[in-house]
This record gives C-alpha cells, sequence and structure tokens, in this order.
C-alpha cells in the first residue's frame, strides 16, 4: 500500500539524511583546525574522538543504506520495491495522496511515474555492480559489521585491494540523497533536505573556546606586567 511504502521511504530517508549530516560535521571540523589550532590543542583528546566518532557514525549508516541483503532496508531494495509497485505513482493515485495539497491539479500535470531507464540505472547504481558499493559492502563485511581475524593476523589492510576515500563516501551519500530525492519527489512532490537546524552550532563552541584562550592569554600577559612593575618599585 502507499502508506506502507511511505514509511519505508520514511525510513529509509532518516538513515541517508543523518549519514549526510554525521560526514559533513566530519569534514567541516577537519575545515576548521587551521582556524581554531589552539581550540583543538586545548582539548585535543575530545575533538580527536568526537572527528572519528562522526566518521564511523556516517560510515556505519552508509553501510546500512548499500546493504545488499533482500531481507533488510535499504536503498536496493527500495528501488526493487518501486520497480515492482509502479503502480503507486499513477496519477490517480497520486491526486488521492495529495487531495488537501491546493496545488495537486497542477502537481498532476507533472508524469509522476518512474522512468523504467532510470530506474534500471538507479538499481545499478545501488547495487555491488557499482564498484564503490562493492568496496563499501566489503568494509561493511570484514570492518564494519565484524572483524576479519584472518586480515588481522596476515596485518592485512582492506583499503589496499578495495579502496574508500573521502570523495567515494561523498559521492555514495550524495548519490543515495539524489536518488531517494527523486521518487520522493514523484510520489509525494516532496524532497528532503541534508540539513538540519542548527548545523553550525558547533562554530559558536569554538568561537567561544578561542575568545575564552585568548581573554586567559591577556589576563596572564597583563599579570605579567603587574608582577614586573611590582619588582621595579
Amino acid at each position: 500500500s502507499a502508506e506502507k511504502f511511505e514509511s519505508l521511504l520514511n525510513a529509509l530517508a532518516s538513515e541517508i539524511v543523518d549519514a549526510q549530516i554525521y560526514f559533513k560535521l566530519h569534514t567541516d571540523l577537519i575545515a576548521s583546525v587551521p582556524d581554531y589550532i589552539e581550540v583543538f590543542n586545548q582539548s585535543n583528546a575530545f575533538w580527536w574522538l568526537t572527528v572519528r566518532a562522526l566518521l564511523d557514525a556516517a560510515l556505519f549508516q552508509l553501510c546500512r543504506i548499500y546493504n545488499q541483503n533482500s531481507e533488510s532496508l535499504n536503498l536496493r531494495t527500495l528501488l526493487d520495491t518501486i520497480q515492482a509497485n509502479l503502480n503507486l505513482f499513477d496519477t490517480q493515485n497520486f491526486r488521492q495522496r495529495l487531495k488537501d495539497n491546493p496545488f495537486v491539479e497542477s502537481l498532476s500535470q507533472t508524469a509522476r511515474k518512474p522512468s523504467t531507464d532510470t530506474l534500471r540505472q538507479d538499481i545499478q547504481y545501488a547495487s555491488s555492480a557499482n564498484p564503490l558499493v562493492k568496496n563499501l559492502v566489503i568494509w561493511r563485511n570484514n570492518i564494519f559489521a565484524h572483524r576479519s581475524a584472518a586480515n588481522v593476523v596476515n596485518q592485512k589492510s582492506i583499503a589496499d585491494d578495495y579502496p574508500l576515500s573521502k570523495a567515494d563516501i561523498t559521492e555514495l551519500l550524495n548519490g543515495a540523497a539524489s536518488i531517494l530525492n527523486r521518487y520522493s519527489s514523484l510520489f509525494r512532490a516532496s524532497s528532503y533536505s541534508t540539513q538540519i537546524v542548527g548545523y553550525d552550532d558547533y562554530l559558536d563552541v569554538l568561537k567561544t573556546i578561542k575568545e575564552r584562550i585568548q581573554q586567559r592569554k591577556e589576563q596572564i600577559a597583563s599579570e605579567m606586567i603587574r608582577l614586573r612593575q611590582a619588582e621595579d618599585t
């Protein structure tokens, strides 16, 4: 039913949006290091753990998004569900879903049914036929879901044979968001934002600590001047 499909769409969207948010914050924190080097040095362990945890969170979400298990909710199975239920996108069904939307008539004039060619391409992108997805699945099976004992003993790095760079992660995240919004737009004329309100709160934290460090420096400098003047007298 349309209701069940929408629940699948929303659940997967939560994974995709969260992964984008975690990875962007990870990337932006690293990019801010040069401007806030003293802040990071003041509590290096905390920031190192935070940056690492954000990357881990993004990758764990990404592994679920591109999981190839046919029994789980992932991008591939969502696309397979769409392919098997194209009638959900019929104009009549679209009008019924958006009957309370004042723009439903104008929206229904646009083609609502997915292109079979585009759908086929999206399914291929979300499958192990995509080299990036293949590498991610191998990372998932040997690092994230469980650690390969053989690789540990043999001191073998998965990255040597199956590289997964930050550019690759960005591509997979953007690809998933693009596919998600393509079918969300067709299904209910809406899309998901990958930004969160208050996203840049981390900058307030960094700026506040930087200002506090500067105030402390000024206090120390002032105290040193006072001590020298006291010695002179």
